[in-house]
């Protein structure tokens, strides 16, 4: 059985499966209750725009000193949404993968699915929670950098928050690439979140 898959089958599978969990994380941060800092979150990232917006270029250096404050506290009233997004994703790429016989919705509907690498059978779910967590550094709001940038947030002034913010990015980004490049060249078309967690992905 010839158990090929096409990139473009993983990316649409993924990128269905995104949009579907951040219509249900944007459901859950909403709530005050889950998220008590959304006013001050919305409240500060309408005046992150409002500074963007800001063309006088002889203030340039007070456009950029008020862009790092407020950058610094969108982050910091943003930690519940970081906390309530990681566990979404956990519970989505992770467990709900794991006991839906290896598929998310999106992998469902491209016909695809997650088994261990050496038995063909479903994985388990640890492997799942393994992949979920490295699959996630595919963009900026993945579940580590969320977290990492979490706690720094409460230790680092707002400028040396920022440095970090950016080492971080930069960092799975470059994880990113890599992964992606295996998956286009290595012949089992394995990234580095599948060779990581023994997992890898076949066809239905």
């Amino acid at each position: 059985m010839n158990n090929e898959i096409k990139l473009s089958n993983r990316i649409l599978a993924y990128l269905l499966d995104i949009l579907l969990v951040y219509v249900i994380i944007s459901f859950a941060v909403s709530i005050k209750f889950i998220n008590p800092n959304y006013d001050k979150y919305i409240e500060e990232y309408e005046k992150y725009s409002e500074i963007l917006s800001e063309t006088e270029t002889e203030n340039m250096n007070k456009i950029v000193d008020e862009l790092k404050d407020s950058f610094y506290y969108i982050s910091k009233y943003g930690v519940s949404y970081n906390i309530v997004s990681s566990v979404i994703l956990l519970l989505y790429f992770g467990v709900f993968q794991k006991y839906n016989k290896g598929q998310t919705l999106g992998k469902k509907i491209m016909k695809i699915k997650v088994v261990d690498n050496n038995s063909n059978e479903n994985s388990t779910l640890i492997q799942h929670l393994i992949r979920s967590i490295l699959l996630q550094f595919i963009y900026v709001g993945g579940i580590i950098p969320m977290l990492l940038n979490s706690i720094l947030v409460y230790f680092l002034n707002s400028q040396a928050y920022l440095y970090c913010y950016f080492a971080i990015v930069m960092i799975f980004m470059i994880f990113n690439i890599i992964s992606f490049f295996f998956i286009i060249f290595r012949k089992d078309k394995r990234g580095l979140h599948d060779l990581l967690a023994g997992t890898k992905v076949v066809k239905e």
